[in-house]
């Protein structure tokens, strides 16, 4: 299903589709009531044709309604008004279904090619006008069949908006139900309210939500809307994305951009096909059209560990700028007004630096501060604070901030203790890689970049669970940019080793078959972090129990000595996870002979369970694991088999395995590395390959043979 969504300047739609089969426009529906006033088309001094759902003429100034929007014109301004039009349109409205009979009709075909699917996005239908004024209005209409239950829902739309900013009207949402009939949304089902926030997000926006009636399993619904940005917070800033594929089916997507002539366009087309990426360019009076079209789209069929959506559906970007100039000059001020290392800040960081070793227990302690003490709430409400943020004073005061806030904190607190650093954006790469190849705003998130002794690295605030100098894991291998600086750069992907679990496991046989286990593991990055999340969300108890259940999955003859790990709230170190158990009678026995299988020594990769695959496999960082294990033989045992060593090498994964004998003692060697975060799909089969071969080896076993004495080993 396509939706709409907020990218600061002008709403996105996000989409599916193709070229619109012609059809008759459903006139728009008043979504307020009217009070004083009738409908009516007007006909402006420009030429230009305005159907209303309320005018009114008081002298030299009339009233006029459009959707939740009402506002003046002057007479001067006014052509011509038609009460008698408007009423005939609507008139038409009530009964014109014959647009959707065909609709339906091309659906059925449809559903015989996509028997699975919940629904059809039939028609998919975005158009974008940049007044010379600087104003911009976004339209979206949206043509959807109803296969199954689960896609009842898509009756049910909520537009948010900034009512300081923009204005929406509803055109029309109807539906044709199974029988034929035809139910259309009434004014008085339209809803405006305060936007919801969780305690955490607070902006001044509103939500328009209604519900289309008579949606059931084999109807069609048909709505239309737009956005009126009549106040943007730039008038030279005018962008969008607008995709063309989804997870449903989709009949027809068309993006159109209205320009003026003497305006240029900018825009790319990432995914699309070489002979769609063009748009076809039309003039229309003083205005230049760009249509891109797209037809019979199959749905996206996910797979495990695929790319963002993003990155893989075909779609178009578009803005005013070609390059980077005008976005940066325009917030650097902006940047450098909150930039200011005050007296209050300079007497927090020298409180929390004192006694410090050195310039990294520095930075250590003042990222742990940003982390801990400044609380994650986001409150928006205009350029400066969407993209730049508060001052760094006040945010120290309130002790709260949103992640440019935090990033603006910390690099102003940096900045006392001599260390350069920047709040830097970028699109964490779990949301799909940013497009940095035009100047949009395309970032999600901030974090920050510290520049010292001759490198570059980076810090993220807002993960809470991170000890310096690691940093969130979807913050990895994306590309920031510094307004300040007036740069773009690339975050780096850390090594396996800034994301490592070391684990070293004592294990002592008994002649009977149990198992003594002494396990410690230690971690840093990322694997750290979600330990540390996990466990301070834990009572002691809860924890216990959660690796109670772990080891009953062996075995429920099992006897816990100890369960304990570090302080998760102590970043002095690494963080370590301790236990002893016993796990009795755990290796079986036949005869003179005992089979031992490491307990929690198994592998298994989801990633590679498909035969084939369409995607890349993406993960979010690099990681390694190196395990260390002593196994200490039962007494008068020997050993009988011990699996081969294994080593594997390649640019996505590295690993090896080694079993050594000594007096009494196998001393096992496992680890295991991933190296690149994005495996190519043509680089599947071997990569499948490879994975297939470790789970193989950590599936093997080990037997030991009982020596026997006297009478029995004379025979």
């Amino acid at each position: 299903m396509c939706f709409l969504a907020l990218l600061l300047f002008l709403p996105i739609v996000h989409t599916t589709g193709q070229p619109a089969t012609p059809t008759a426009e459903p006139v728009p529906t008043k979504v307020s009531e009217p009070g004083r006033g009738l409908p009516a088309i007007l006909t402006l001094a420009t030429g230009e044709r305005l159907a209303v759902d309320a005018f009114t003429l008081d002298g030299a100034t009339g009233t006029l309604v459009i959707g939740t929007a009402t506002r003046s014109i002057g007479r001067a301004e006014l052509r011509d008004i038609s009460f008698t039009g408007r009423q005939a349109a609507t008139n038409e409205l009530a009964t014109g279904v014959a647009d959707l009979k065909a609709w339906k009709e091309r659906a059925l075909k449809m559903l015989e090619r996509f028997p699975d699917c919940s629904s059809i996005l039939l028609l998919d239908e975005g158009e974008y006008t940049y007044r010379p004024d600087g104003t911009n209005v976004a339209k979206y209409r949206g043509v959807v069949y109803i296969a199954k239950d689960e896609a009842l829902g898509q009756g049910d739309l909520t537009l948010g908006f900034d009512p300081n900013r923009e204005r929406i009207t509803v055109h029309h949402a109807r539906c044709l139900d199974p029988d034929g009939r035809l139910h259309t949304l009434a004014p008085d089902q339209i809803k405006i309210s305060k936007g919801s926030s969780d305690g955490v997000f607070f902006d001044q926006n509103q939500e328009l939500s209604f519900s289309i009636p008579g949606v059931t399993v084999g109807a069609v619904i048909d709505y239309s809307y737009e956005t009126e940005t009549y106040n943007p917070f730039d008038r030279n800033f005018f962008q969008s994305f607008f995709f063309f594929q989804g997870d449903e089916p989709v009949g027809d997507s068309i993006l159109r951009v209205r320009m003026p002539a003497d305006k240029p366009l900018y825009y790319l087309a990432p995914n699309c096909p070489p002979d769609k990426a063009r748009p076809a360019i039309t003039k229309e009076g003083d205005t230049t059209v760009y249509t891109w079209t797209m037809t019979d789209m199959p749905p996206i069929i996910p797979e495990p560990y695929m790319p963002p959506r993003r990155d893989i559906l075909p779609g178009v970007v578009f803005c005013l700028q070609k390059d980077w100039d005008y976005f940066f000059n325009r917030l650097r001020p902006m940047f450098e007004k909150r930039f200011q290392l005050t007296d209050l800040v300079k007497k927090k960081v020298d409180e929390i630096v004192e006694g410090a070793r050195d310039i990294h227990e520095k930075i250590a302690r003042l990222y742990l501060f940003c982390q801990k003490e400044i609380r994650y709430i986001s409150i928006k409400g205009n350029l400066a604070s969407n993209q730049v943020g508060h001052p760094a004073e006040e945010t120290l005061k309130n002790r709260y901030g949103d992640c440019t806030d935090k990033g603006m904190l910390l690099a102003t607190m940096l900045k006392h203790i001599g260390v350069e650093a920047y709040p830097v954006g970028i699109r964490t790469n779990t949301a799909g890689r940013a497009i940095r190849e035009l100047p949009i705003f395309d970032a999600n998130h901030c974090i920050t970049q510290v520049r010292l002794d001759g490198r570059i690295f980076y810090l993220d605030s807002t993960a809470t669970d991170y000890r310096y100098p690691y940093f969130r894991d979807d913050d990895h291998d994306t590309i920031c940019d510094n307004p300040m600086k007036g740069e773009l750069a690339s975050v780096p992907l850390p090594p396996p080793e800034d994301n490592q679990t070391q684990i070293e496991r004592m294990l002592t046989l008994r002649p009977d078959g149990t198992l003594e286990v002494d396990y410690r593991s230690t971690m840093n990055g990322t694997s750290e972090a979600d330990s540390r999340y996990s466990i301070r969300n834990m009572k002691p108890e809860e924890y216990v129990r959660e690796v109670k259940q772990a080891i009953a999955g062996l075995t429920a003859d099992y006897e816990l000595l100890v369960a304990s790990h570090s302080d998760p709230l102590d970043f002095s170190g690494p963080f370590t996870v301790t236990s002893k158990y016993v796990l009795n009678r755990y290796a079986p026995r036949s005869g003179s002979y005992m089979v031992f299988e490491i307990p929690f020594f198994r592998m298994r990769f989801g990633e590679v369970s498909l035969e084939k695959r369409t995607y890349d496999i993406v993960y979010t960082t690099t990681k390694s694991r190196i395990e260390n294990i002593t196994i200490n033989l039962p007494p008068g045992f020997t050993v009988k088999y011990l699996p081969p060593p294994l080593r594997i090498k390649s640019p996505y994964v590295e690993f090896e395995v080694t079993y050594d004998q000594k007096e009494g003692q196998i001393l096992l060697r496992r680890t295991l590395a991933f190296p690149r975060r994005i495996i190519p799909v043509a680089e599947y089969a071997s990569y499948k390959a490879d994975l297939e071969r470790i789970a193989r080896a950590s599936d093997e076993r080990i037997f030991l043979e009982e020596e026997r004495k006297g009478k029995e080993a004379s025979r």
